[in-house]
């Protein structure tokens, strides 16, 4: 809940047609660390214990006289993310254990790829795997060299020494990308020596490259290397509005936050416009698995003289509908539906046993998707508030959504059949007539705003059918203390929820027109 309000982006199209897109994705958030690291594949990488936290750890740093240290590694998301329409990427990170003296490297960065049998790892820079298994090379690569189809956001902590000299400082971020063909460190124009290939070019993507940021790694004596400290980052692209070449990619480092946010308030470390699509930027976009997605991770290296590269916390919105399906669990078991930045969870009654979707198939469990669809709030209000009951309300902004609220269609499918909807199992008859009842089932959502919402002001609807203007109120509770807040309500079955808000309403109770 925050004082101030967010531009409003434009929705193209209607909230009508919205509702029924969806992209399957299981979204990202290692937040605030990475205690679990299901859905990662990770290639060298691993999770471990880092000031009594759980972190991703891409290189290990020094460990000792006489240990191999060069080396590179990579981290995976294991679901391909849609990246066309737009996204928010937030991370922590930080570069320490770099216990020989005087110039430890490489760094890190953060890779979209959709490297595959058409579009392989460049073996001669000595890269290997393709799709999750894909991981680039050291010797200033960062571990991203050799990875073909791929944008990578350096953050670099060495200068590259002669012949490959590509580096303005050894301290930099820079925006790399050769479009389909195989990415690279090089910011000036080669030809340079990677592996056995000796005709490296540039991949800087134009004016992407400034020196002018925090120190971002170790800080070395004579004799020793003190730990640097932790740093956050965000990364937001926007894509082209209609008939426009190109949009925007932003990247920050260490940037002020809205407050309770991910936001950043503060200029960018880089602006500058670009477009994803390869179809329509060849030159520096990717081709992008079904023209919309690609495979997001981390990629790091360490040098003769090494250092620890760790990944601290992550977070990837898409801005466009995605879906996440999963099977539902036993009553009084939360079922968590992450998407970034936000999510929705799905609650049975206690004592539910998921006995299939018709409740006689214990061998064919019930499985259930969650859509959530980013929706201009204007867009909202005028198609699916207006001429209701709750005209007086507004949807909830989602931050590191575009400036959207999420609309959240819940289905029920077969896992013998997890493409066809069916109907979703329902409160026990009789036990859920009021909110709050104990056979009702429990819905609430959880988000980063920017918008006044309060205990007295927040409100939870859901609309039954999926897609219709048939709003009832579901409100039992509002939290502020879960990320920005966490509203909920109960229900007798799934369907579309929305958090709204009453803007201008002082705060006073009111009563809730409505059943569950």
């Amino acid at each position: 809940m925050r004082l101030a309000r967010v531009v409003k982006a434009v929705l193209i199209g209607t909230t009508t047609l919205l509702w029924m897109a969806s992209a399957s994705a299981q979204q990202i958030r290692f937040f605030p660390d990475f205690s679990s690291v299901a859905n990662l594949h990770m290639n060298g990488a691993h999770q471990k214990t880092w000031n009594s936290q759980k972190v991703l750890g891409l290189t290990d740093g020094y460990s000792g006289v006489g240990i191999f240290h060069p080396g590179s590694a990579s981290a995976w998301f294991n679901i391909q993310q849609p990246v066309k329409s737009g996204f928010s990427v937030y991370f922590k990170f930080q570069i320490h254990a770099a216990g020989i003296c005087c110039t430890p490297g490489d760094g890190l960065a953060f890779v979209i790829q959709n490297t595959s049998s058409t579009y392989p790892t460049d073996p001669t820079y000595g890269a290997t795997g393709v799709g999750i298994t894909a991981k680039g090379v050291g010797n200033g690569g960062v571990g991203y060299a050799g990875i073909r189809n791929s944008l990578a956001v350096e953050f670099d902590t060495m200068q590259n020494p002669s012949p490959n000299a590509w580096d303005p400082s050894a301290n930099h971020i820079a925006v790399q990308s050769c479009g389909a063909n195989t990415n690279g460190p090089a910011h000036n124009n080669g030809p340079y020596t990677i592996g056995t290939n000796h005709n490296v070019n540039s991949c800087l993507v134009k004016t992407a490259i400034s020196s002018s940021i925090p120190h971002l790694g170790v800080t070395c004596g004579t004799n020793s290397c003190v730990d640097g400290v932790t740093h956050e980052a965000a990364i937001e692209y926007t894509p082209p509005a209609p008939n426009a070449a190109n949009g925007t990619l932003q990247v920050w480092i260490d940037p002020t936050f809205a407050m309770g946010t991910h936001t950043p308030t503060s200029t960018p470390t880089l602006s500058i416009p670009y477009n994803i699509d390869g179809s329509q930027n060849a030159s520096t976009g990717l081709a992008l698995a079904g023209g919309t997605s690609a495979w997001v991770g981390f990629t790091a290296a360490q040098t003769s003289m090494p250092q620890a590269n760790d990944i601290i916390a992550w977070e990837f919105t898409p801005h466009t509908p995605t879906q996440v399906q999963q099977t539902i669990p036993p009553g009084g078991t939360p079922n968590t539906f992450q998407f970034g930045g936000h999510d929705t969870i799905v609650t049975y009654f206690p004592g539910f046993t998921n006995n299939g979707c018709d409740g006689i198939s214990p061998s064919d469990p019930c499985l259930m998707t969650v859509v959530a669809t980013p929706t201009a709030r204007a867009d909202f209000d005028r198609f699916r508030l207006t001429g209701t009951p709750f005209s007086n309300e507004q949807c909830i902004v989602y931050q590191d959504t575009g400036g959207k609220c999420i609309v959240y269609s819940i289905t029920c499918q077969k896992t013998s059949d997890p493409t066809h909807d069916v109907a979703c199992p329902a409160s026990i008859p009789d036990t859920c007539n009021q909110i709050g009842d104990p056979g009702c089932i429990k819905f609430s959502t959880s988000f980063y705003t920017l918008d006044h919402v309060t205990t007295t002001n927040a409100d939870y609807l859901k609309a039954d059918p999926i897609g219709s203007n048939n709003w009832q109120s579901i409100f039992q509770f509002f939290d502020p203390n879960v990320l920005d807040g966490r509203t909920g309500g109960t229900g007798n079955t799934p369907s579309d929820f929305v958090a709204t808000f009453r803007p201008e309403e002082e705060a006073t109770t009111e009563t809730h027109p409505s059943k569950p």
